[in-house]
This record gives C-alpha cells, sequence and structure tokens, in this order.
C-alpha cells in the first residue's frame, strides 16, 4: 500500500496553494467531462489510445515535476531502446527527442511556479552552450537565403532537423547541468548506462543472444560516442573508484576487456569506433599513472603509425565509406563553397545541395564533409565553431580544476572519465559528424548515441554545483 501523507508531502508545495488548486479542480473536472464524451463519440481505436496517451503523458509529467533527474535516466534508457514513435518524417521525432522537450518546459514551468523567472546556474559553461543556441537560431533563419544561383536551399523538414539536432544536444547538456542536485542521481545515470552496454556487448559477443541486438536496442545506439563513453566512463571507475567492491571491480574490467574485443576485433576496419575510445582510455591512464606519460604518448603515436603503414590500403579505402583522399577533398570543397559567407556559414543542412556546383576528383555528387568542425564552419560559420569551441574548453577547464576538488571515488572517477570522454569525443568529431549528427549523414538517428556525451558532459557540471555551490542547491529544493 501506498502511504498517502508520504505521497502527498513529496509533491511540490506550491501545488497547494489556492491559486493553484483552484485550477487543478477546474482541470480535473473539464478532463474527466472531456474524456467521457471522447470515450462515447470515438469510433476508431487509434484515436482512444492517443486519448489515453495524452493522459499518461500527464501522469508522467507529473512524476517528472517531482524527480526531474528521473527523467533523465529515462531519457538514456530510451535512447538505447525506445523506437521513433511516428512514421515517416515523424520518424524523425525519436523519444529521447520529445522526453527532453518535455523535462525542459517542466524545468522551465517549475522554476516560473517557485521563483517567477528563469535562470541558470553559476556556471562557466553556461554562456557559451547559450551562445551556440542563438547562433545556431540565427544560421536557421540564415538558411532560408540562397547563396548559389541553379540550387535550391535544403528542404525545410532538413534545415528544422538540423535546427533539432543542435537545439535538442545543448539543452541535454543544460538539463542535466542545472537539474542534477545530488551524486546519487549521477551515479545511476553511470550505473544504467554501463548496464545497458552489458547487455549489448552480450549480445555482441554471445551468437546466441544477438536477437537481444536486432529487437532491443535501437539503430544509432551504438554509434562512436557510445564506444568511447563506455570505455572512458569503465576504466575511469575501474582505476580511480576505490569504493567498489572487489566482484564489481572484476566486472568492470570484463565490461572494457569486451569494449576493446568487439571494437578492435570484431569491428577492426570502423576506426570511428575504437580510435576515438582508446583516445579516452588513453586520457584517463595518463591520469592514473603519471610516471607513464610520455613513454605511453611514444608508444600511442607508434601504434597509430604502425597500423597506416603494415596496412596500406588503410590510406585507399580505410574501411570507411570515405578514403582519407576523399575527406580531404571533401574538406577543402566544402571550406570553399563556405567563403561566400565565413562568418555565418550557408545555414542549416544547405551545404549538401550546393556540392553538386564543386566537382570532388572530378566527379558531381552530393555529399557531406564526414568532420563535425567543417560541418560547423559550413552550417553556422566561423562564429558558431568558436562558440563550439569555447564550450569545448570550459568543460575540459572545469574538470581538470575539479580534480582536486572532488571526494576520492565515484565523484573523483567521473571527473576522470568526464576529461578522457571530451578528449575522445572531440577525436571524433574530425572522423564524422558523431558530436552533432548531419541530417544528411549520420543522421538524426545518431543522436541516440551523440546524447551520452552531451549529457555526461552535463553530469560534470552538475557535480561542480554539488561541491562548489551546496548552499544554492540547498536552498533550490
Amino acid at each position: 500500500m501506498v502511504n498517502r501523507e508520504l505521497f502527498i508531502n513529496s509533491l511540490p508545495g506550491w501545488l497547494f496553494t489556492p491559486t493553484y488548486q483552484k485550477w487543478i479542480r477546474y482541470l480535473i473536472i473539464f478532463g474527466v467531462f472531456a474524456f467521457s464524451i471522447l470515450l462515447g463519440v470515438l469510433q476508431d481505436m487509434r484515436l482512444i489510445v492517443l486519448v489515453v496517451g495524452i493522459l499518461l503523458i500527464g501522469v508522467v509529467a507529473i512524476v517528472f515535476l517531482r524527480r526531474p533527474q528521473l527523467g533523465i535516466v529515462v531519457v538514456l534508457i530510451t535512447c538505447f531502446t525506445i523506437p521513433a514513435p511516428l512514421t515517416g518524417i515523424g520518424s524523425k521525432l525519436l523519444a529521447p527527442f520529445l522526453l527532453i522537450l518535455l523535462l525542459v518546459g517542466l524545468w522551465i514551468f517549475d522554476m516560473l511556479a517557485r521563483e517567477r523567472r528563469i535562470h541558470f546556474i553559476t556556471s562557466r559553461t553556461q554562456p557559451p552552450a547559450l551562445a551556440l543556441l542563438v547562433v545556431v537560431l540565427i544560421a536557421f533563419f540564415n538558411g532560408r537565403i540562397n547563396y548559389y544561383n541553379f540550387v535550391t536551399v535544403a528542404p525545410l523538414d532538413a534545415q528544422l532537423g538540423g535546427l533539432m539536432v543542435f537545439i535538442i544536444s545543448v539543452l541535454a547538456f543544460l538539463l542535466v547541468a542545472n537539474v542534477v542536485k545530488e551524486i546519487k542521481w549521477l551515479e545511476r545515470l553511470t550505473w544504467v548506462f554501463l548496464a545497458f552496454a552489458a547487455v549489448y556487448l552480450i549480445g555482441r559477443t554471445i551468437p546466441i543472444t544477438r536477437v537481444v541486438i536486432r529487437h532491443f536496442f535501437q539503430e544509432g545506439s551504438d554509434a562512436s560516442i557510445f564506444w568511447t563513453w563506455l570505455v572512458a566512463i569503465t576504466s575511469s571507475q575501474l582505476l580511480f573508484n576505490r569504493q567498489l567492491q572487489k566482484r564489481w571491480r572484476w566486472m568492470l574490467a570484463l565490461l572494457l576487456a569486451g569494449a576493446f574485443y568487439v571494437s578492435l576485433v570484431q569491428a577492426y576496419d570502423w576506426k570511428s569506433g575504437w580510435l576515438p575510445a582508446l583516445i579516452a582510455f588513453f586520457v584517463v591512464i595518463w591520469f592514473r599513472y603519471p610516471r607513464f606519460r610520455i613513454p605511453g604518448l611514444v608508444i600511442g603515436i607508434l601504434l597509430v603509425l604502425f597500423n597506416y603503414l603494415i596496412d596500406v590500403d588503410q590510406l585507399v579505402v580505410g574501411g570507411e565509406d570515405y578514403s582519407i583522399l576523399t575527406r580531404l577533398a571533401a574538406w577543402r570543397i566544402v571550406l570553399e563553397i563556405v567563403k561566400v559567407n565565413p562568418l555565418l556559414g550557408l545555414g542549416l543542412s544547405n551545404y549538401y545541395w550546393y556540392t553538386p556546383l564543386f566537382p570532388i576528383l572530378g566527379y558531381t555528387a552530393y555529399f557531406s564533409s564526414h568532420n563535425n568542425y567543417v560541418d560547423l564552419i559550413a552550417q553556422t560559420g566561423l562564429i558558431g565553431l568558436a562558440c563550439f569551441l569555447w564550450l569545448a574548453w570550459q568543460i575540459g577547464r572545469l574538470g581538470w580544476e575539479l580534480r582536486s576538488e572532488v571526494p576520492d571515488g565515484f565523484a573523483k572517477a567521473y571527473v576522470i572519465g568526464a576529461l578522457g570522454g571530451l578528449a575522445g569525443t572531440l577525436a571524433a568529431g574530425m572522423l564524422g559528424d558523431w558530436i552533432l549528427p548531419f541530417v544528411y549523414n549520420v543522421g538524426m538517428v545518431g543522436m541516440r548515441s551523440s546524447l551520452f556525451a552531451w549529457m555526461f558532459l552535463g553530469g560534470l557540471v552538475a557535480l561542480e554545483q554539488i561541491v562548489r555551490y551546496p548552499k544554492n542547491i540547498s536552498r533550490a529544493n
């Protein structure tokens, strides 16, 4: 049985003010009346399901209003498991998108209800994140301008998709940074991620269980950023969280070995899978064993050179969609295209439609750059790239400072893992549009993986608030 008094005490106090109580009564009466009529007149079962779904969303909203941190954990789970709720154009509206928008809406509503104003936490990471949002909005409107004759700009749905990629990513970062107030929620977010990753690796390594991947894990959830953060988090918790019991440390070691086996053995040709993850792992090792930093750096460089020198055809095909030669040509051409407006770029998704005007290696074709930094310049200009790098710099600087401020155990391991994950994520941006997926390449399904980076980096900022500004958190609660 549910303790009624405990449940009532868990609800926000402002729900019981006279004004809100009056409106709640009106809404309940109207809702019951409207639902009764709909059930009586609707003959289409799909409409009835839609009405019931709306009511369920209302219940979920109430739960998340009280525990928005739970909603963040649910977002992570939906990245792995929940298919798109619609078909056609609606298939781009992934469940994580809808949940993030719902949680942001509830977060803003809660701020207005409690304090009657919208404000953000005290952190140097917030200005560049907000600046990036502003630049992206400008880029969206800029994208309605056609900068080249004989071709059209991208369709509106593609431009809206590009806008959504940026907006949802930054909102996920801001949401976690501002809403998470306790380390226990970062722990839950971390262990849930590792638990799903373990199930995925079992499906990849044991043939009889591979049906799990096909029917449980959604397309895009195992893209480059997934492997980067799996290795970063697993290795950092294994090497820095001394509070873990021995059996859990052995499980983390097994998980890390499984990650490297799948990425380096089963999927060796896919450099975007193991190279950023290896960089993340190297950063974690760098902090754990300072005396091996220089030798480790030399060995790492030699391994990369050896990898390409013994397999010369990698310089031609590279196990990727593009060869190194083609990638370099694509970068040069895209940067040539954007010269018409280098500061603000060509707008979201537009440069893809301009590429046939500039032959690549003698061929006329539509193509993308396969590089997040070139994409940022092409879509949002040098200003957009500067905002993104500003944000990355501030996050890295914050993580560097927090190393000596957070307590030992999970928190210390989280900071080191975030630094490793950040380094690997930035490296992945050179291999493809993995951080901010381009709608005509990795596509919006790639956000099922890219959101992991934005959410865990947001957790680093949340940890800053917990450690540096505990009084602000107690007042907010």
